[in-house]
């Protein structure tokens, strides 16, 4: 008896570890990304954050994401303007406003390409990108996310480059250093230095900026003059 009895509680420990993990799907109606996650999945597009497609995905596999789909439904050749269609079906998990329980959603939505509306390096994979875009769009209904994914953007959208997401080089030691002297030089107090950071990289912890960021950031606060001077 004293084994069984171990052996349920063991059995009670190990479910309440499992629902420590569970999405809280009836207060969590947004989501507050890290300065890490933006790292990895940002991208500055004309000042704003935008995230990738990947990025998207990784916050839906969080609240519960079970599949995507994703078809052509439009081919593209010279009559439609070489422009190709994709549609992506969504399921996944959600709490029902009606029901107040977690229940199987399923969401879609499609995403156009050509050479055209591609940027210059996507351009020759551009079905592959109207596929891409379909993805994001479904994501973001299913995220409630209001924001254009950075795969939706052509070269007339973007004025600075974005990340390198599988080659992103952090910003290095000397850098960091030499921030903190700029800091303490132009005595910036940390609510104005948190509001360049947020402002310019969306972010407020500068460990995680890039070296070509971090460079941006060292020039910004060389040239910033205080407004009390």
């Amino acid at each position: 008896m004293a084994e069984e009895k171990k052996e349920e509680i063991k059995q009670v420990e190990e479910e309440k570890e499992k629902d420590n993990y569970l999405f809280d799907y009836e207060h969590a109606s947004s989501f507050k990304l890290s300065d890490k996650f933006k790292a990895r999945f940002g991208q500055n597009i004309k000042g704003k954050f935008a995230l990738t497609t990947e990025g998207l995905t990784a916050i839906a596999h969080v609240k519960g994401l079970k599949s995507l789909k994703t078809k052509i439904i439009q081919y593209p050749d010279q009559n439609n303007g070489n422009m190709c269609i994709c549609e992506c079906t969504l399921i996944g998990y959600d709490r029902s406003p009606i029901t107040h329980k977690v229940e199987e959603v399923e969401y879609s939505d499609i995403g156009d390409a050509s050479p055209a509306n591609c940027n210059k390096m996507v351009a020759p994979s551009f079905i592959r990108m109207a596929s891409t875009r379909a993805t994001g769009r479904a994501l973001r209904k299913y995220l409630n996310i209001d924001m254009a994914c950075a795969e939706e953007l052509t070269d007339d959208d973007i004025t600075q480059e974005g990340f390198d997401k599988a080659n992103v080089q952090l910003i290095t030691m000397e850098q960091l250093n030499q921030i903190k002297g700029l800091v303490m030089t132009k005595k910036l107090t940390q609510q104005t230095f948190n509001g360049i950071m947020e402002r310019v990289f969306h972010m407020e912890d500068y460990n995680n900026l890039s070296q070509e960021q971090g460079n941006q950031l060292i020039q910004l606060l060389t040239d910033y003059i205080p407004t009390n001077q």
